[in-house]
């Protein structure tokens, strides 16, 4: 009897932790005003995340290679908000290397902190987007190799609005552009029809993401994506413009992150847009650095 008894509240504990992290649950009104706790004006970090890099350092910490970099900039982003992580952080960072690339509405150097608090924010100066939210941002122009028609790069999205914030109107998001920056924005919905960074249900990656979200996210961040590939078609010997877009939607509070790296050329005929998990038993092109 005991063990049935023990077997059942197993159950439901399993089922408890999986309605949690759905879309449908803890709904929030946009009316509902959030009181976070303020994130240290100084990071008390482990200093394996250096800030204040510059555009060129950002995108080599991706991956980018010096030869095929025309130009970097972040678009007047505070520099808060960018890092380059120099030692393993999370279950995947780095995927490729010795370094990778944070672009976060908090402070980039506060991802390595132990979870303790359930609502690390920090607002930004810099750069908002049309609601007047933060919004960060590398943008890269490249020139393509003569002989890739493929371009893409390894992925996580990270974000303390998990779980409760789930299905809300605090719908952090990230995105890649192809081409430059166009996005419109009504309430939680980004419309950004140059993102090629999007879930298998066409959705941009955000809080609100069909992706699996785990809570043992080994950052400071309470729920996180799994490791993902994002790739877009590219045309052999052309200039492009990607542009990297992490930002808050419905207020500055609770701090969301994308940590990416790996940036790969291929020569894959089959090459279309979207994000994937990554897994072994994923098929993969051949890349080249």
């Amino acid at each position: 009897m005991k063990v049935k008894y023990l077997s059942m509240f197993l159950l439901m504990g399993v089922l408890i932790l999986t309605l949690s992290f759905s879309p449908l649950s803890n709904p929030v009104t946009a009316q509902q005003i959030r009181t976070p706790g303020a994130s240290p004006e100084t990071s008390t970090s482990l200093a394996a995340i250096s800030t204040s890099v510059s555009p060129e350092a950002a995108a080599a910490a991706m991956g980018v290679e010096s030869g095929d970099l025309i130009s970097a900039t972040f678009n007047g982003s505070a520099s808060q908000g960018i890092g380059v992580g120099t030692t393993p952080l999370g279950a995947f960072f780095p995927t490729d290397g010795d370094t990778f690339l944070i672009l976060s509405t908090g402070q980039a150097a506060n991802a390595e902190l132990a979870n303790i608090s359930g609502d690390l924010s920090t607002t930004l100066g810099g750069l908002n987007n049309s609601q007047g939210e933060d919004l960060v941002q590398l943008e890269l122009t490249l020139q393509v190799p003569d002989n890739m028609t493929c371009a893409g790069f390894d992925f996580a999205f990270y974000s303390e609005e998990f779980p409760e914030y789930v299905g809300s109107s605090y719908n952090d998001a990230f995105t890649a552009e192809l081409g430059g920056f166009n996005q419109t924005i009504i309430g939680n919905t980004i419309t950004a029809p140059w993102n090629f960074a999007f879930d298998t249900e066409g959705n941009i990656i955000s809080v609100n993401t069909v992706f699996i979200v785990t809570a043992e996210t080994g950052t400071t961040y309470d729920g996180a994506t799994p490791l993902l590939r994002a790739q877009t078609p590219v045309s052999p010997g052309s200039s492009i413009v990607i542009v990297l877009s992490v930002q808050d939607l419905g207020d500055s509070d609770y701090d969301s992150a994308a940590f990416i790296d790996n940036f790969m050329w291929s020569d894959d005929p089959e090459c279309t847009s979207g994000a994937l998990i990554i897994s072994n038993f994923l098929f993969l092109p051949l890349i080249v650095k």
